[in-house]
């Protein structure tokens, strides 16, 4: 208990945190960006007025648009805010509310439950809880509440007959709760699923109910499984703090011996009701057997069970979704970095999920720490990614086919039309490069003689964290820009642009450097080499992790293998995959990139004109660049929801050869738009040199606000 690590109840809470908050920042984005219709005042008036020059024009309108979009992916911020704040506000009223339906009463204060407090309490001269006993029965002996300042226990009236040790245990219990301080926390995070539920689920579903869309059943499932995955992990917390405070009540000094133990025994048998809650994950408190099992060896509560890997992975896929569109519009011509930027923040948070919770392992000796079982635990946090990319509300449907436009916030993610070898591909990828991940936590944590205590168990578990996400950063960014290319149905040369940076052939480095270190062991153990033993225990280690050091094998050769092929290949790619692939062009509105900067998210679909009911989907390959000549009439370069239909269905070669560029400034031209005309007189200056950006963007971000809003 006086571990400087974090203790499980610490780790989890933060995973129930960020799927909360990724739920509710989809929820803010649905009524206050999709709601209003993606701020038409706002996106008009970025429409510039004729007599500047072309150059001036366009840079006017994208970086208006662009200011527009940052406004946008700012607001969706304000629903985790808003959550905390609405929460705040719940825990405080919930205080109050208890004792109003508990029929609580400060209790009296001759009474002999006054002097069994005192007797539990570790420093008499402290601060003291008030005591207050209800009259209605909860079904539990007594419960810790209050705030920090005013700290408070709730006992049931039948405690009176109870005998004084067992009331002393009981108060012990609850009096670690406070030293924890985990009952406002836990409170809170309660508070944030009542919130999640009425103020985000209900009034979504509600309005997806009263008004039917295509997306609508997409949505309601996915924010369902959200919930339920906030609920479950919320009673995982719930039980792994029960283990905590009989730890801490266990380690008492005035404590008798065996008193702990007693007092668990005495709980009555779970009845089944009891029992199917635990069955389906749903049990606020642990049996009184697997309660007796950690007091007897306490490492058993320092494992990772196979729900908090997944729940971690699922987690930080729907985090990242969101992250993502907010980091992109922070820089919107730079969507690569901004997706590694984006790897590195979601790094971090698994790893101070799930790598703390490995280097607890390791350093207590669990099982869970071991080669076979960390890695298991590591493909189920990659298969939990992939469950959080599509469970997240912007993959609930085909945005681009059902809001009529490509609008970067309303971005297409969902893999259920994509191939079933390139999903098969992208899962893979996950699940071996979590086990992996898993492989090289433990690995380093073992060669480390990662500790429970002493000056440097702390220190080092935070520089494995910090580490941890640098080496996490390219990878998830790269994965997820490649599942957001695939899932737009991007060209291939576009997708393979991925690799094609020195952002990811410097990531990859980083990550070889990194497999490296569990390697460097004597520079990394706090303790020294014996003859007779081979490997010292560090201080404050167990000994079947000391023993777990001798035992192991340099497990991260594999990942440095296979990281040092990654290298080769992107290294190969970024050298002379540009003599076999065109240059690309941006396909969408947002996000986009300049050459150089990265790839563009492209949805190749065709988007109908505005009016229409429904386009139907035509492959590319079966569509010509440009309409015929024949077909090309004055009426029809007069259109600009034509003009606008080519160029979203057209691919890259409208723009990268020089005679299809041409013939797209020239239908550019022929429309009354100052937008379009700019982006005309700016291709028509070099028809056959660079494909000038500023022109592409301004004129696919032209034409979303066209099929938006009919202007």
């Amino acid at each position: 208990m006086s571990s400087p690590l974090p203790l499980p109840t610490t780790t989890r809470l933060a995973l129930l945190v960020l799927v909360a908050g990724a739920g509710a920042s989809f929820g803010t984005w649905w009524w206050l960006v999709l709601g209003q219709d993606n701020w038409p005042a706002a996106q008009l008036a970025c429409l510039p007025a004729a007599g500047a020059s072309p150059d001036a024009v366009l840079a006017r309108f994208t970086g208006c648009v662009d200011d527009v979009r940052l406004a946008q992916a700012a607001v969706v911020l304000c629903g985790p805010l808003a959550l905390l704040v609405l929460a705040l506000l719940h825990r405080a009223a919930q205080v109050r509310l208890e004792l109003w339906r508990w029929k609580a009463r400060p209790a009296d204060e001759n009474s002999s439950l006054h002097d069994r407090l005192t007797a539990a309490l570790p420093d008499p001269d402290g601060p003291r809880p008030a005591l207050w006993v209800r009259g209605r029965r909860i079904g539990v002996q007594a419960r810790a509440s209050g705030t920090r300042r005013r700290p408070r226990i709730v006992a049931d009236s039948h405690v009176f007959n109870l005998p004084d040790q067992q009331i002393e245990s009981m108060f012990r219990h609850e009096l670690t709760h406070l030293r924890l301080r985990d009952v406002g926390r836990v409170r809170l995070a309660t508070a944030a699923w009542w919130v999640l539920l009425t103020a985000v689920v209900l009034p979504v579903g509600v309005a997806l109910l009263l008004k039917p869309a295509l997306l609508g059943t997409g949505l309601l499932v996915r924010m369902a499984v959200v919930l339920l995955t906030v609920q479950l992990t919320l009673y995982a917390v719930l039980r792994v703090r029960e283990y905590d405070a009989d730890l801490g009540s266990d380690a008492d000094p005035r404590a008798p011996q065996g008193a702990a133990a007693d007092h668990i025994g005495s709980d009555r048998p779970p009845d089944l009701r009891r029992r199917l809650r635990r069955a389906v994950g749903l049990a606020s408190h642990p049996t009184p057997a697997a309660r007796l099992d950690v007091l007897a060896d306490p490492a058993r509560s320092w494992g990772v069970s196979p729900f908090e890997s997944l729940a971690t992975g699922l987690a930080a896929g729907l985090l990242f979704t969101d992250l993502a569109l907010l980091v992109a519009a922070l820089m919107p011509t730079r969507t690569q970095l901004a997706y590694t930027v984006t790897g590195l923040l979601t790094g971090w948070l698994i790893a101070a999920v799930a790598t703390v919770a490995w280097w607890r392992a390791a350093a207590v000796g669990h099982r869970d720490a071991s080669g076979p079982r960390a890695a298991r635990a590591g493909a189920l946090l990659g298969l939990g990614l992939l469950a959080g990319s599509q469970l997240s509300g912007r993959a609930a449907g085909d945005w681009v086919r059902d809001t009529r436009t490509a609008d970067g916030l309303a971005t297409e993610l969902s893999l259920a039309g994509v191939p079933a070898t390139q999903v098969l591909a992208l899962a893979a990828a996950l699940v071996i490069g979590g086990a992996l991940f898993a492989l090289w936590t433990t690995s380093l944590a073992r060669a480390a003689q990662a500790a429970v205590s002493g000056p440097r168990s702390a220190a080092l578990c935070t520089a494995v964290l910090v580490l941890s996400g640098l080496l996490l950063a390219v990878p998830l960014g790269s994965w997820f820009l490649f599942a957001r290319l695939t899932a737009a149905r991007a060209e291939a040369d576009i997708r393979w642009s991925v690799v094609d940076s020195p952002w990811w052939v410097t990531g990859v480095a980083v990550s070889v450097v990194g497999a490296l270190i569990p390697l460097v062991r004597p520079a990394l153990r706090p303790g020294g080499r014996t003859r007779a033993t081979g490997t010292a225990a560090a201080p404050g280690q167990h000994p079947e992790a000391a023993a777990a050091v001798r035992r192991s094998r340099p497990v991260p050769v594999l990942a440095l293998v296979l990281s040092g092929v990654l290298v080769l290949a992107g290294a190969g790619w970024a050298a002379f995959g540009g003599r076999f692939a065109q240059p690309s062009a941006a396909q969408s509105s947002a996000p986009r990139s300049t050459p150089g900067s990265g790839p563009s998210v492209a949805p190749t679909t065709a988007t109908g004109s505005p009016g229409a009911s429904g386009d139907p989907t035509v492959p590319l390959d079966q569509l010509p660049v440009l309409p015929p000549k024949a077909e090309q009439t004055k009426q029809f370069r007069s259109n600009p929801a034509n003009v606008c239909f080519v160029l979203n269905t057209g691919g890259t070669g409208i723009w990268t050869d020089p005679e299809n560029r041409r013939e797209t400034a020239q239908l550019l031209g022929g429309l009354d738009d100052t937008v379009l005309q700019a982006a005309s007189a700016v291709l028509l200056r070099d028809p056959t040199g660079p494909v000038d950006n500023e022109a592409v963007i301004a004129s696919y971000l032209r034409c979303d606000l066209y099929y938006r809003y009919h202007r």
